[in-house]
């Protein structure tokens, strides 16, 4: 264009001072208008040429790029023959509930929360840190609990029975305060296994609720997966790591 745009200047210029030429030399008149219009031909072409020398090297560009892809030379690209290898794999970042556990009789998310706070200044309830192992005489008692894969329901029957020794006692012991402590296995999201810890804590808490233990005596924490007992990665160490384990503190009383 700045070609063009220059040689219509000149044409301008030429045919402005036409008038001014003597009639004797009109070869002059010529051989300039002959010279603009050599111009505007030579920047037409030039100008046409540059963007079909542009285009053609672009499009050489993709085809190296994409021969180098099929012969797999070029280790940033590749080609992809499906939807899958073209966004990769996505990470699990949760395992889905059952049905099941939804329904469960057990899930109530009324059942109040205790009125102190462990650890608070001032309050009657030291902090986690306070709580305890059960001694060997109350191992037997506070027994741990296991899960399912993705529950948050007890497996078998026995850990309901040890769930409700655990009432029989806190009822019995009234200034007896228990942490209950959800742990997960390491599949799955760190965010996602600390919410599936909670909600097996919360599940063993609200039993003891309906088993007639007051909520006060009652405190529940999630590790998620932070602190397996197993440290394998087979079902067998899983199974291990998938549970509820119980610290307790003994409240002095004062006569």
């Amino acid at each position: 264009m700045k070609h063009i745009e220059t040689t219509w200047k000149i044409g301008f210029f030429i045919t402005s001072i036409r008038q001014f030429l003597p009639p004797c030399i009109p070869s002059v008149y010529r051989a300039l208008s002959l010279f603009c219009l050599m111009i505007c031909m030579t920047g037409c072409q030039t100008l046409m040429f540059s963007d079909a020398w542009e285009n053609t090297k672009t499009a050489f560009r993709y085809l190296q790029q994409s021969g180098k892809a099929l012969v797999n030379a070029d280790n940033e690209s590749r080609l992809v023959s499906s939807r899958q290898a073209f966004y990769g794999e996505s990470e699990v970042d949760f395992i889905p509930l059952n049905a099941s556990d939804l329904q469960s009789s057990y899930v109530d998310y009324a059942v109040p929360q205790a009125k102190e706070v462990p650890g608070e200044i001032g309050g009657a309830i030291p902090g986690i840190e306070a709580f305890k192992t059960p001694s060997k005489a109350l191992a037997s008692i506070f027994s741990t609990i296991y899960f399912n894969t993705d529950q948050h329901v007890p497996k078998s029957k026995e850990s309901f029975n040890s769930l409700n020794r655990i009432a029989t006692y806190l009822k019995k012991h009234p200034t007896s305060y228990i942490f209950i402590a959800g742990h997960c296995d390491e599949r799955a999201s760190e965010a996602y296994n600390l919410s599936l810890g909670t909600r097996r804590s919360n599940y063993v808490r609200n039993y003891l609720i309906k088993q007639g233990v007051h909520p006060d005596q009652l405190f529940t924490i999630s590790y998620g997966k932070e602190r397996p007992i197993s440290s394998g990665h087979s079902e067998n160490s899983w199974a291990k790591n998938r549970r509820t384990e119980f610290k307790i503190y003994e409240k002095r009383t004062t006569l």
